[in-house]
């Protein structure tokens, strides 16, 4: 006796199909205490964004 496997078949195409969910996405900035990697990073960050305010007001030399 052999059985025979039968093909799954959805009854119905899902519009979500290929959705990325991120069940967090309304809860805003993470604002939760972090290590120091994360305190290392937001100051790069801040530094790099006030070097590139900086430099976006000197006039063009070039």
């Amino acid at each position: 006796m052999t059985s025979q496997v039968q093909p799954v078949r959805a009854d119905k195409d899902s519009g979500q199909d290929g959705t990325i969910v991120n069940p967090g996405a309304n809860q805003g900035r993470d604002t939760s205490v972090g290590d120091e990697g994360d305190d290392a990073n937001e100051l790069r960050f801040n530094e790099e964004a006030r070097l590139i305010r900086e430099q976006s007001q000197r006039p063009e030399t070039d």
